[in-house]
């Protein structure tokens, strides 16, 4: 990835809650400290009031930042049908630990011809699940330049750039977007390493890193490094 052209925003979204809920955790629900782009997608598509694809976005990058983790009793429901005609009823109920991220902060890079979609979302925002409500509290110019390397902190960085740089990063694969409803299949799955946002009394604890492969860019206005994801990769991985 080479250089940006395009004029750019930096939307910060703010809530009292997000969870991200880890894959192949059922019982206990871990929550992932930086959302899939999945959720970027589906975040994009509330804010729109309409089903945003890969198609439909040239580029974007984002961080996400939260001040503690804590974790809450749940009630799950489940429902059963005998066959697609009957009647869905409840079946059983189960309690289940669930972990969530507080007073989370995400930084969302987009085209700049997203303000007016993030001025007036369509839909309410959510940071993960329908609990965790999130607004917008400011919409700024950015000005992103590429750079080769830099201190990252909650950002989901691709499996080539944990490994050519060496870092410590929890593993995950995940979904990078789904097709419209009814299907819900995803564009494919790709294996992320996902580098820890927690705020402390000392700001952010950040990762360093010294080769970015054309991966990375910096705003001059905030001074932040994120991971740039184009439409080819997301679509392609290439």
């Amino acid at each position: 990835m080479h250089g940006l052209v395009d004029p750019a925003i930096r939307i910060r979204i703010t809530a009292l809650t997000a969870s991200f809920r880890a894959p192949s955790f059922v019982a206990y629900q871990l929550s992932l400290v930086v959302p899939p782009l999945a959720t970027v997608f589906g975040l994009l598509s509330a804010a729109s009031g309409r089903w945003i694809t890969p198609e439909h976005v040239s580029w974007l990058a984002y961080r996400l930042t939260y001040a503690a983790r804590a974790m809450d009793i749940e009630a799950i429901y489940a429902v059963e049908r005998k066959d697609p005609a009957a009647t869905p009823r409840f079946a059983e109920r189960n309690i289940v630990q669930r972990e969530f991220l507080v007073q989370p902060e995400l930084d969302l890079f987009l085209p700049a011809d997203w303000r007016p979609i993030f001025e007036r979302p369509r839909y309410q925002l959510v940071l993960g699940r329908s609990q965790d409500i999130a607004m917008v509290e400011a919409i700024e110019p950015a000005e992103l330049e590429p750079v080769e390397g830099g201190a990252v902190a909650g950002v989901l960085l691709p499996i080539d750039v944990v490994v050519r740089n060496g870092v410590t990063a929890v593993l995950h694969n995940l979904p990078v977007a789904f097709t419209p409803d009814p299907d819900r299949k995803p564009y494919r799955v790709a294996l992320f390493g996902l580098i820890d946002g927690q705020r402390g009394t000392l700001g952010v604890r950040s990762t360093m890193l010294t080769d970015g492969g054309g991966w990375l860019v910096r705003d001059r206005r905030s001074g932040l490094v994120v991971p740039v994801y184009r439409q080819e990769w997301i679509l392609h991985g290439a």
